[in-house]
């Protein structure tokens, strides 16, 4: 981000070969993605912007038939289950869930992590949601950016670069799926460019059992959900990254005519709020630039 007199004045992208290119502009939006949450924090470093860190939202993605989800996804397609855990009273939530879906795998470069989604065309024999527990970190360690990648480091590396899948009933019983006991399960997973493993051997214990016991109260509104042949996917993570300090504009106090956008920017946390936070943006440098709106 180029910054001239305390003011936003364009940006330096680095193109294919490595050469930069300078674009000059009036306004710039930071709406970097989850995946560029990294990024934002040291730019926000180097420019001087204050910020303070977000909460980290790390778990894994479950899969079940579809039949266990029917009754609750008929009458909301993208339920949300909010849970307090009893033991360690941490929050622990469903995410994007998708009927009909699929388990994809995503590539951050330094390690990869699931997700999933649902095709129009294309209809899996499962429903998959992430399952999350929610981490504040507090003083001295506060970089929950950084806490989060190097779960989701070990976790890659104990999977063998590809994520990492166990049933359920393994996890409660501390021992490793294989795929011999993944293939018994009546449940087949829709990703299979997965290492059959320990979740437990990658994520921190507390973690572990906020799912467990999460999973437990979550039959208690959807029955089935918690038994030995669900599937789990780990690392998922949502990084809500830094949260820079700005106006209800989301412009920057620091930096003039900076404006933040989307989940990475710590500004919302999921699809539709990310739509809302850019028009946000959009809407008050288009007032500025005299153009009405409405």
């Amino acid at each position: 981000v180029i910054v001239e007199e305390g003011r936003a004045a364009g940006v330096v992208v680095k193109k294919e070969g490595g050469k930069e290119e300078r674009m000059e502009a009036d306004y710039v939006i930071l709406a970097p993605g989850r995946a560029g949450s990294a990024w934002l924090l040291e730019l926000a470093k180097r420019l001087g912007i204050p910020f303070r860190y977000g909460p980290l939202d790390i778990g894994v993605r479950v899969e079940v038939l579809n039949e266990v989800m029917e009754d609750v996804t008929k009458i909301n397609w993208d339920p949300k289950f909010h849970i307090r855990t009893k033991k360690y009273d941490d929050f622990v939530r469903t995410f994007c869930t998708n009927p009909y879906g699929y388990v994809i795998t995503e590539n951050y470069g330094k390690f990869v992590s699931v997700n999933g989604h649902s095709m129009k065309n294309k209809k899996s024999n499962n429903t998959n949601f992430a399952f999350l527990v929610r981490i504040h970190l507090t003083h001295p360690v506060e970089n929950t950016t950084l806490y989060g990648e190097s779960i989701c480091r070990l976790a890659t590396t104990i999977g063998g670069g590809k994520p990492i899948l166990q049933r359920l009933g393994d996890l409660k019983k501390g021992r490793r799926s294989t795929w011999e006991r993944i293939e018994k399960s009546y449940v087949e997973p829709t990703n299979k460019d997965v290492t059959p493993g320990d979740i437990s051997m990658a994520m921190p214990a507390r973690i572990v059992e906020d799912i467990v016991e999460g999973l437990d109260k979550l039959a208690g509104v959807i029955p089935g959900i918690n038994e030995d042949g669900t599937l789990l996917y780990a690392p998922e993570v949502k990084f809500k990254s830094v949260r820079l300090e700005i106006t209800k504009e989301l412009e920057t106090t620091k930096v003039k005519n900076l404006f933040t956008a989307g989940d990475g920017a710590g500004v919302s946390g999921g699809i539709n709020g990310a739509a809302v936070t850019g028009l946000i943006a959009a809407r008050e440098i288009l007032r500025r630039g005299g153009i009405k709106v409405r």
